[in-house]
């Protein structure tokens, strides 16, 4: 029996987690997997395979003992597994997972490490200055391989972390979209159902933190809400910033056209009834609630981060350095300029990336056909996302 271990802190609340979880519960039944997690007490995105906790809890993720006692714990936990189990990769995610792997060496298994996001655009993060980033330029090249989720993120790893250009290949997010389609069909809740009746719907999705651009997003959907009155904002998430933006709101006067739908298990009923789905957020890796808008054949518009945006919407631009600087339609979808990141609170005039993004959102809800044109255009790209393709490309970087 072919055997694969995979190591992340916890299976639940991101998109990277997201991710393994989609990649483990498609890989093949000729292929036994384990999964090393800090605890497993927590429930978890679906899975295949055995789970193998640390038996460390989450409470004190922010201090530096917390990280030194679960580094040395999980390397530990990994040295011996990857010594007694005969595995034909060790393969992690996220960086604290990925020091691990590499520290305790290849000479049992390969070590095979996925890079998710844009560190350059963290550098200015305290902890991704002075420790993630120097254990990048030290440690990266000495693992075998290095699984960037998108072209922006690979590139940027080789020219400007200096890591081996062929250690470095590209691995898109991969989707069960005949999954999602099927999760898409269930009846949505009370609340739902009268926020979406007889309204033009702009969805987004994500944790509700500075990152995700959603203090910029509610401002331009108040402008875009003069414009088109039956117009509703749906935020699908949690996090620290629910309270500031819901203030926010209540301060641009559209309280009651935004609708903060909380944690969801099931995103996609949301999704698959919006006229478009809005992301702005500042940087991503590879953004799944998009990808998976995608998936369900939704207009899309999102900020130009490259790395994912991109690469999604207008993979024929991908690799150019222009930044956008106005609303732009692209093969699959809408992009519009980076927005600052500045917080607001609600008065003061738009910044003009948040007018352009005034202009995207105003015309997929006005123009039906454009809309319609979107639609078909983001099922077409999405035979290129499925999941089969994904495990695919993992299982010949593992078995190579």
């Amino acid at each position: 029996m072919k055997r694969i271990l995979f190591v992340i802190s916890h299976l639940y609340g991101g998109g990277a987690e997201r991710a393994l979880s989609n990649l483990v519960t498609h890989i093949p039944n000729d292929w036994e997997i384990d999964i090393l997690l800090n605890n497993d007490k927590t429930e978890t995105y679906p899975y295949r395979g055995r789970l193998i906790s640390l038996d460390i809890e989450n409470e004190r993720m922010g201090s530096v003992f917390f990280h030194f006692r679960l580094l040395i714990k999980r390397m530990k936990m990994l040295y011996q597994l990857k010594k007694n189990n005969g595995y034909a990769a060790c393969v992690s995610f996220l960086d604290s997972s990925n020091v691990a792997n590499i520290l305790t060496g290849n000479k049992y298994c390969k070590v095979i490490i996925s890079a998710r996001s844009s560190l350059q655009r963290q550098s200015m993060l305290p902890q991704y200055k002075y420790v993630v980033i120097p254990l990048v330029r030290l440690l990266y090249n000495r693992a075998d391989r290095i699984v960037a989720v998108s072209k922006g993120v690979g590139s940027e790893l080789v020219q400007s972390f200096s890591l081996k250009k062929d250690k470095v290949v590209v691995i898109e997010n991969g989707y069960d979209i005949n999954g999602l389609n099927k999760l898409a069909e269930e009846p949505l809740t009370d609340a739902e159902q009268m926020c979406m009746q007889n309204k033009k719907v702009i969805v987004t999705a994500g944790r509700l933190v500075d990152v995700k651009g959603y203090q910029h997003l509610i401002r331009a959907f108040a402008e875009t809400q003069k414009q088109i009155r039956d117009a509703m904002l749906i935020i699908a998430g949690e996090g620290e910033l629910e309270e500031s933006l819901k203030e926010l709101a209540k301060n641009c006067k559209i309280a009651d056209s935004v609708f903060f739908a909380g944690f969801t298990k099931n995103l996609y009923r949301l999704v698959s009834k919006a006229d478009a789905f809005v992301m702005t957020s500042l940087y991503e890796g590879f953004p799944n609630a998009m990808a998976e808008a995608v998936c369900l054949g939704i207009p899309c518009i999102a900020t130009d981060f490259h790395a994912g945006a991109r690469e999604i919407l207008a993979p024929d631009i991908a690799d150019s350095a222009v930044q956008i600087e106005e609303m732009t339609e692209v093969e699959y979808g809408i992009l519009v300029p980076l927005c600052s990141g500045q917080k607001y609170r609600g008065k003061e005039p738009l910044e003009r990336a948040e007018q352009e993004l005034v202009k995207a959102m105003t015309l997929l809800l006005q123009d039906s056909e454009k809309r319609d044109y979107y639609k078909h255009k983001t099922s077409s790209r999405a035979k290129m996302l499925t999941i089969e393709g994904s495990v695919n490309r993992w299982l010949e970087i593992i078995s190579e």
